[in-house]
């Protein structure tokens, strides 16, 4: 192979794995025009196909997201919602068990867009945990 040629493949193979690492990226983030996802499992067993909701998730305007639930065997296994601030920041978030009562809620505080603290409560209101973020920065 020439140089040319090999340099040449070797710019578009960069190319083409930056542009994958890129895209792979941007799968993770949802589109603000989603409002709702739920996925479906199609099992195969020799002729038998069993089709079952695997999770649903709710979205809100800005893509983040608000309720998710995922199912074990077609029942609900998790279920979570979560609020945010003014800054996109997740302010709240509730877990649920499978008949659909509080299992524990979480509270997170923020500073300057940092995440600094993190308090889990009973369904009670009782403080479980409580986490301190602390952080130290380059100068």
């Amino acid at each position: 192979m020439k140089p040319e040629t090999k340099k040449s493949t070797v710019i578009l193979l960069a190319f083409l794995i930056i542009g994958n690492v890129t895209l792979l990226g941007q799968q993770q983030k949802t589109s603000p025009s989603i409002k709702s996802t739920v996925v479906y499992e199609e099992k195969f067993d020799k002729l038998i196909s069993k089709k079952m909701k695997e999770s649903e998730t709710t979205y809100d305007t800005h893509g983040n997201i608000l309720e998710l639930i995922e199912y074990k065997d077609g029942k609900v296994d998790k279920h979570f919602q979560y609020q945010y601030d003014n800054e996109n920041n997740k302010i709240k978030e509730t877990e649920f068990d499978a008949p659909g009562r509080i299992k524990e809620y979480s509270e997170y505080k923020y500073d300057k867009g940092l995440r600094v603290e993190k308090t889990v409560f009973d369904p009670q209101g009782n403080i479980k945990e409580k986490k301190l973020y602390i952080y130290t920065f380059h100068q």
